[in-house]
């Protein structure tokens, strides 16, 4: 069983480092394309699909940084209940949380994955680049399942603390793993 346990935190930890690299990737590329068009409307040409590749990219920076902030604990939350419990209880309470956000996460991937695979949405194109919307669209169900991924290994993680953590030691922990002081 732990086994299976430590194989599931491996593969969280190498989605977890891709989906930081994409999101690095995805902010450098959309900043050089606000850069290109705000350089080139100073020269009154305007760049087709300039705008709309910045769209598509910050829709895929924050949908992969809601995924990834489930994994590193940054969730927005209201913690003043949770920092006044200790032991059982406090663990109790992020699993629940968990499973809570792990429900919702199957339920809007099972949506969107038969939204983008809907024949009317496979055959329409984006207005300037002419590319299948299905592309952009995707980063819904793909990072829905990133957070499925990401909250089966917070719940596996939880189970494995001791019973005395509190949320504000499970935060620290997580600090501590990313070197944030």
């Amino acid at each position: 069983m732990m086994k299976y346990l430590n194989w599931i935190e491996y593969i969280s930890r190498i989605f977890e480092k891709m989906v930081i690299f994409i999101v690095q990737v995805s902010v450098g590329v959309l900043i050089l394309d606000l850069n290109i068009a705000v350089l080139f409307r100073i020269f009154k040409v305007q760049l087709v699909g300039t705008s709309e590749i910045a769209l598509f990219l910050l829709a895929w920076i924050t949908f992969l940084g809601a995924s990834l902030s489930i994994k590193q604990g940054s969730m927005v939350a209201i913690t003043v209940i949770l920092e006044r419990l200790k032991g059982h209880v406090s663990t109790s309470v992020q699993i629940i949380i968990q499973l809570f956000v792990l429900f919702f996460s199957c339920i809007l991937f099972y949506y969107s994955f038969n939204w983008i695979t809907a024949p009317n949405v496979q055959s329409t194109l984006s207005s300037a680049l002419q590319i299948p919307m299905w592309i952009p669209y995707s980063i819904i169900p793909l990072s829905t399942l990133l957070t499925i991924i990401f909250c089966i290994s917070n719940i596996v993680q939880l189970l494995k603390t001791e019973s005395t953590t509190t949320v504000s030691d499970y935060q620290q922990s997580i600090e501590k793993e990313w070197g944030v002081e």
